[in-house]
């Protein structure tokens, strides 16, 4: 990412819900927040060896390097399926490995755990029956990809370190966005500035998160998760304040997702070709605008 426009993401340490209102959730602008979990009793709780005690007997899928699974699909397939436990202590060792748990309701298995914190008053929308957990192990990582459903997330930090780098709306020209998906064709781990020459362009947002810190990611926001040290996170979502972006993420659930299931499913390489020739072919475009635009200009 060396090439890249990144700037740290702002860090609030005892912000107001008004204030963080008109500061963030309003202009929809990224912050890390230091007091979102004041007073949750999961901040001394959630340890490993408690969520192995609750939980460690059921299985969980695990899913692996999102490269080697049939990358211009929205939906990915898991790897394996293994004991909670024999996971997470994979994650005590802090093992290098691709495997990854995501959108885990734990909850489910163990609704206890749901009165070790709560939704505070910075947003009206939270989703409160889908609370969701994340976890990966020390190398892992999190393609570059915008949430289909465009809802605010509130992800709160347990464990280890995770590096996010962010990217707004605005930013999707220089991304390679893939059609009918809110993926990236590009590999932010180990950008090719040569296949994809767009991306320098792209001006982003980085931080490392820590144990205790929030971080808002407003609606549609591109992130891209790096886990430094195997760890795990709660995500709280929250729906998009307004009424089109509300629609928006109905439609990419419930047609655009379908739609691209089908497709995959009947047409297979020749569809995933497609989707890829038509990232290119518009990031090639924006890049002849450029130029064309720095000729006038000089």
């Amino acid at each position: 990412m060396d090439q890249l426009d990144i700037r740290p993401i702002p860090v609030e340490d005892n912000i107001s819900p008004e204030d963080f209102q008109e500061k963030y959730l309003k202009p929809q602008k990224p912050v890390v927040l230091r007091n979102f979990t004041k007073g949750w009793a999961a901040m001394e709780k959630w340890t490993y060896s408690h969520l192995k005690e609750l939980a460690g007997q059921h299985k969980v899928k695990l899913y692996g390097k999102w490269l080697d699974n049939e990358p211009t699909r929205i939906e990915m397939p898991p790897v394996k399926e293994v004991p909670f436990a024999e996971y997470i202590e994979m994650l005590e060792k802090d093992e290098e490995s691709d495997l990854r748990i995501f959108l885990f309701n734990l909850f489910k298995l163990c609704p206890e755990l749901l009165e070790d914190f709560s939704f505070p008053n910075f947003s009206d929308n939270f989703l409160e029956d889908f609370p969701y957990m994340f976890f990966g192990a020390a190398g892992s990582d999190v393609r570059l990809h915008y949430d289909i459903d465009l809802s605010h997330v509130f992800i709160t930090q347990f464990g280890g370190t995770k590096r996010i780098t962010l990217f707004e709306q605005s930013e999707s020209k220089y991304l390679y966005k893939l059609p009918f998906t809110t993926h990236s064709a590009v590999d932010m781990s180990n950008i090719d500035y040569e296949k994809y020459p767009a991306v320098k362009y792209a001006k982003g947002y980085q931080t490392d998160l820590k144990p205790g810190e929030t971080l808002f990611m407003p609606s549609g926001i591109w992130h891209y998760i790096q886990y430094l040290d195997g760890s795990f996170s709660l995500s709280l979502r929250a729906l998009a304040d307004s009424s089109i972006d509300k629609l928006k993420g109905a439609y990419n659930v419930f047609v655009v997702r379908k739609l691209d299931e089908y497709l995959n499913k009947y047409y297979g390489n020749k569809w995933s070709d497609y989707k890829l020739k038509k990232a290119m072919e518009r990031a090639t475009e924006i890049l002849e605008d450029r130029e064309e635009a720095r000729i006038n200009n000089s």
